[in-house]
């Protein structure tokens, strides 16, 4: 059978044929961005060889073609504004370099986990903290930042990052943690309110007062996609903790609720729902976004317009290198691009959902579940609002949008599910059942 490694190497081989062709049509800045592939994805393969040799072999594969997507829309970019002489500071060259602080960090997540995630279960409630700490950190006045009405940012002279990203990854491990330690606690029923059977408040009153601490703190900061992202995820992983369906269909009828508390309390929320269901009442203001994204996909067709041309213009889709990269990527390469990309993320989130449901360790598959479910929604999340099924969230694109904070929070959890792989498939190494520490 052929060592999990060598066919890592053959993949990326493969992905990187895949990116030398694009560069080739599209020149300029892909140059730099495939140089930086070839750079950052050999170091990361050396690393998993050392640090998790029995890992997953498809999964750095399969998130380096989401980066190659990703940089290839963003030279397009680059080459489309420098066409028509406008203004415009290179993206590609910037992902570059954000790509390899995200591969620091993928290496940074291996080594520390490499024997599990038992340090994470150890310091579970600082994790809590440090969340917590994290989404405050955008509202501290003279370094938090408001973009596009969101306070999200911490700007620190030259640099600008999103605290909440890190906050999604460390309160994730967190909720698995506490939750591998509660599950049977939770999953009983020891409180009756007439015919239904309720756990005991000392259990579940302390972790929901945590999530819904960050939840308004994602509220107060108009970030209403992460919101959305964080809840689900958290309902998700305690239905996968328990079994009891009581989680998540209290958690839909709370959503209702909150969706519906926010359309009569936030005007922005109310503006995106406008937006969504009536764009043409506004075309050039509110609706421009969904509009133009339209059109870009109409134009793109099957084959799409090409990564360079007279005809492609990709620089003319709002905020086509971040929430609308989707958009972007169907109009260069049409629906066969977009499902490209979408059956890579099939493929990612089924080799984790696998990683989960082979781990022995009751935190290394919640982890790991909570992990691909915030991939997975926030990929679908994203899917959804470009072809209108759901409102815009203002979301990135896991590996595939521009930015460094994603980016770096993204190659971390991939480390994290790495980590867990390897620890798995090492069977001469026992793995505690509930804090997923290697013997």
């Amino acid at each position: 059978m052929t060592h999990p490694r060598f066919r890592e190497l053959l993949l990326l081989g493969g992905v990187a044929a895949v990116f030398a062709v694009g560069s080739l049509q599209v020149g300029g800045t892909a140059g730099i961005g495939l140089l930086a592939f070839i750079v950052v994805f050999g170091a990361l393969h050396v690393a998993v060889r050392v640090l998790a040799p029995l890992a997953d072999p498809i999964l750095l594969p399969v998130a380096g073609l989401l980066v190659t997507m990703g940089l290839l829309q963003l030279a397009s970019i680059d080459l489309a504004y420098n066409n028509v002489g406008a203004q415009w500071r290179s993206l590609a060259p910037l992902q570059a370099a954000w790509l390899a602080a995200g591969a620091a960090g993928f290496v940074a997540t291996l080594y520390v986990f490499r024997a599990g995630l038992g340090a994470a279960w150890r310091i579970r409630y600082t994790l809590a903290l440090l969340g917590i700490a994290a989404l405050l950190a955008p509202l501290l006045p003279g370094i938090g930042h408001t973009v596009n009405g969101a306070r999200l940012w911490l700007r620190l002279g030259p640099l600008s990052f999103q605290p909440g990203e890190a906050a999604k990854v460390l309160l994730v491990l967190f909720l698995a943690a506490y939750l591998s330690e509660r599950r049977e606690l939770l999953g009983l029923g020891t409180r009756r309110i007439g015919p239904l059977l309720f756990p005991d408040p000392r259990y579940v009153v302390p972790i929901i007062g945590l999530v819904g601490v960050a939840v308004l703190i994602f509220v107060r900061e108009n970030d209403f996609g992460s919101s959305l992202l964080f809840f689900m995820t958290f309902m998700a992983i305690l239905w996968v903790a328990t079994g009891r369906l009581f989680y998540p269909v209290t958690g839909i009828g709370l959503f209702a609720v909150a969706v519906w508390f926010a359309l009569r309390t936030f005007p922005h929320v109310t503006v995106r729902f406008d937006a969504w269901l009536h764009p043409y009442s506004d075309p050039q203001r509110s609706g421009f976004q969904v509009l133009q994204g339209q059109y870009a996909l109409a134009e793109g067709g099957l084959s799409g317009m090409g990564l360079a041309g007279p005809d492609t213009q990709p620089n003319l889709i709002p905020v086509g290198w971040a929430d609308f990269i989707l958009v972007t990527i169907g109009h260069t390469l049409g629906l066969a691009g977009l499902l490209v990309v979408l059956m890579a993320f099939i493929v990612y989130l089924t080799r984790t959902f696998y990683i989960a449901l082979r781990s022995r360790s009751d935190l290394h598959a919640l982890a790991v579940t909570g992990f691909a479910i915030v991939t997975g929604v926030q990929a679908g999340v994203i899917a959804a609002g470009v072809t209108r099924v759901l409102p815009l969230t203002g979301v990135t694109l896991p590996f595939v949008s521009y930015g460094g904070s994603s980016l770096l929070a993204n190659f971390v959890i991939l480390g994290c599910v790495m980590a867990v792989s390897n620890t798995e498939r090492t069977t001469a190494r026992p793995v505690h059942e509930r804090t997923g520490v290697a013997a």
